[in-house]
């Protein structure tokens, strides 16, 4: 006798058919272009790698160049400040020593 658990000869021969017709139904093609795609993008995704650490580079070294100038623009506002103060200072002395002169 059969037990309910075992497939009989004709279930057998059904599954052995519809897993046939599974695997005649896959889109074999479809699976092996979405492969290579994947490859594609895999190997693209390496070649950018370089690129983008060059772009960091590139933007990295274009902060720092503009730093390097807003620091060099403090120091000539600076020194024009100075530069200003100083020329200030000496017309004040100037006019002073005019005022006392003509005074005298």
């Amino acid at each position: 006798k059969l037990s309910s658990n075992q497939p009989n000869s004709v279930e057998f021969n059904y599954i052995k058919e519809s897993e046939e017709i599974r695997l005649a139904l896959q889109p074999l093609e479809l699976i092996k272009r979405v492969k290579e795609i994947q490859q594609e993008a895999y190997a693209e995704q390496e070649t950018v790698q370089p690129n983008d650490a060059k772009q960091t580079a590139a933007v990295d070294l274009s902060k720092r160049l503009k730093d390097f100038r807003s620091l060099n623009d403090a120091a000539s506002l600076k020194e024009e400040w100075r530069k200003r103060k100083m020329e200030r200072a000496r017309q004040r002395e100037l006019e002073k020593n005019g005022t006392v002169t003509s005074q005298a």
